[in-house]
């Protein structure tokens, strides 16, 4: 069984006797947000899940208790809950001292970001116990360090980050998922073939007219596979979010049976090793 986690918020003497409902849940929920975050910073997956295992309040301050249970009842849950709540502890304790830790990221740095910036206005003191022996407590002078580390933390980001926004010309195949508008003008909301996202597509007025006079749209476009040309609009992350189009070309599937690929001989009788060599350019195998 591993340690409890708790949780005491403490109201502001300049904001009334009583924690408002909001500032008590929300400081909960964040910290224990970055608590779970924390735990897969790595890459890894989680394996904890935090139960709760009491809460009350004492007028004024309010408590919760967490637990560690496994994601899976299979896992031993006291290593991996000692780990993340001792990185957690010590993590949190540097950002109040104003330094960020290697691993809080912005994920991390958001949620932390949210229960700091509560400490200033509604809240005068967290405090964060985990077990009998360690304990640490937020208060607005420590909080402004974080906040303060945390800033650093995104102009450094910010200045490291590519913007990939841009426009291009030229076609993109997808799905049609939906019909909508855009700027009052007729659109399909369509499903990118390669990534998967979403984007909206923008039909100019003369293809407008052209296609809709001799389809019934949502019977017409639902479902179908289009090729798509014009103007495509990607956003600061590279995703295609909006293509303004005047050509579109219908795609349609082909329905294949498996017993077709069977008979294909994509090796033309080469050997493994032999066609290996040839998609990589060795030799004339």
């Amino acid at each position: 069984m591993s340690k409890p986690l708790s949780i005491t918020v403490y109201p502001s003497p300049l904001k009334g006797e009583y924690l408002t409902v909001s500032d008590a849940m929300k400081q909960v929920l964040d910290l224990v947000d970055a608590v779970e975050k924390a735990e897969t910073v790595d890459g890894g997956e989680r394996q904890l899940v935090w139960r709760l295992k009491e809460a009350h309040t004492n007028s004024p301050p309010f408590t919760v208790v967490a637990e560690a249970f496994p994601a899976q009842p299979s896992l031993s849950v006291s290593l991996e809950a000692n780990r993340v709540s001792q990185m957690f502890m010590a993590g949190v304790r540097t950002l109040l001292s104003g330094d960020v830790p290697e691993w809080v990221d912005a994920e991390v740095g958001r949620s932390l970001r949210r229960a700091l910036e509560r400490n200033l206005n509604g809240v005068s003191r967290t405090v964060i116990e985990y077990g009998d022996d360690e304990q640490l407590s937020i208060a607005p002078q420590t909080a402004r360090s974080g906040i303060a580390a945390l800033d650093r933390l995104e102009i450094e980001a910010e200045a490291t980050r590519v913007d990939w926004s841009r426009t291009e010309y030229g076609s993109v195949e997808g799905e049609v998922c939906g019909l909508t508008r855009w700027n009052n003008r007729p659109a399909l909301l369509m499903i990118e073939r390669l990534s998967g996202e979403r984007f909206t597509c923008v039909l100019d007025q003369d293809l407008a007219d052209r296609v809709g006079p001799d389809h019934r749209w949502i019977e017409a476009w639902d479902g179908r596979r289009l090729l798509v040309t014009g103007e495509l609009y990607f956003n600061a992350a590279g995703s295609l979010k909006r293509a303004e189009i005047y050509e579109l070309e219908e795609k349609p599937w082909t329905e294949v049976k498996i017993s077709d690929l069977r008979g294909i001989n994509i090796i033309d009788d080469r050997s493994v090793k032999e066609h290996v060599k040839k998609l990589r350019g060795d030799g004339d195998a």
